[in-house]
């Protein structure tokens, strides 16, 4: 059930690709967005519900850490490319501040998908009693700011890798 938030992985770059399109399209904006906003709704919601009720949150910690990984490249151009039409509307008579909410809005849908199962990872360390409510509480909060938010899937993974993960026993040839 975890993998299907793989499909987390690719849709930024499906939104990029939407706005992109959009903007060579002068008659398809309403309609574009419209889909972009219904589409970020429905997986907003479906990230919520599979780490809701994933079985595994161990699968999950590891699911959620590659899909951050895999959306790097997505942030690097998201930004450049963010940047750069902003800056050329504004340089148009201050038309930029109209795009600025869509861009803020699709980079706040893209980080809530892997937020949500980091958040729901952490909150069930602390029921299991494998961390501190202080390594909770900046669990918590660190995941929240960009690029840090790598370093603490990391550290929920191997927080997982330590407590869930039974030792192999050793072969005895």
């Amino acid at each position: 059930m975890e993998n299907l938030l793989y499909l987390n992985a690719v849709m930024p770059y499906i939104y990029l690709i939407l706005f992109y399109t959009s903007s060579k399209i002068q008659d398809s904006w309403v309609l574009l967005y419209s889909i972009c906003f219904i589409g970020m709704i429905i997986e907003i919601i479906f990230t919520l519900i599979i780490s809701i009720l994933s079985p595994d949150k161990s699968k999950l910690a590891k699911v959620n850490l590659i899909v951050k990984l895999i959306q790097i490249p997505y942030y690097v151009l998201f930004f450049v490319v963010a940047t750069g039409i902003f800056t050329i509307l504004m340089a148009l008579a201050g038309a930029g501040i109209f795009v600025l909410p869509i861009l803020i809005a699709i980079d706040a849908a893209v980080f809530a998908t892997t937020v949500i199962p980091a958040e729901i990872c952490t909150i069930k360390l602390k029921i299991d009693k494998k961390i501190s409510v202080v390594k909770m509480l900046l669990y918590l909060v660190v995941n929240s700011w960009y690029l840090i938010d790598i370093i603490t899937a990391f550290a929920i993974r191997n927080d997982y890798k330590k407590h869930f993960i039974a030792p192999q026993p050793a072969n005895q040839f």
